[in-house]
């Protein structure tokens, strides 16, 4: 009795993987970008950037010219020699992100903290936040 044929062949699958490459290591030291989210609620503006591997020491938050700036850097844990690599996508090195400031924030009150890799920095609002609806009296226009 013959045994049952397996798909695919183990000869087939074999010539497939022969032909598989590893795509050649990236160079992926120099500048790179935290991924970013701004949300604004009554009382403030909250931006959270994903920082995974950075020091607390690493990051500088800062006001200037009407706009927060985010910098940093991300260093390398280990020493890898480059043709070690079999696939490398997370990035090493400098970074800055500039988000320009929205009227009526209280600068003054701006607090920045890091949690599991991830900066959160409160922007609050001055003056408490939005007021909420309000009326604005009509009167009679006054002089000439």
């Amino acid at each position: 009795m013959r045994s049952p044929m397996t798909w695919p062949p183990r000869g087939e699958v074999r010539r497939a993987l022969s032909r598989v490459r590893f795509p050649r290591p990236q160079r992926l030291s120099g500048p790179w970008t935290p991924t970013s989210d701004i949300v604004e609620t009554d009382d403030a503006y909250v931006i959270t950037a994903e920082l995974p591997g950075v020091s607390d020491a690493d990051v500088d938050v800062r006001i200037e010219n009407g706009a927060l700036t985010l910098a940093g850097s991300r260093q390398q844990e280990f020493a890898v020699d480059e043709g070690s690599y079999r696939q490398r996508e997370r990035s090493f090195g400098s970074f800055s992100r500039r988000f320009p400031l929205p009227p009526g924030v209280d600068e003054d009150r701006i607090t920045a903290g890091v949690a599991y890799g991830v900066l959160k920095v409160t922007l609050p609002k001055a003056n408490g936040g939005n007021p909420g609806p309000r009326s604005i009296p009509v009167s009679e226009p006054t002089g000439g």
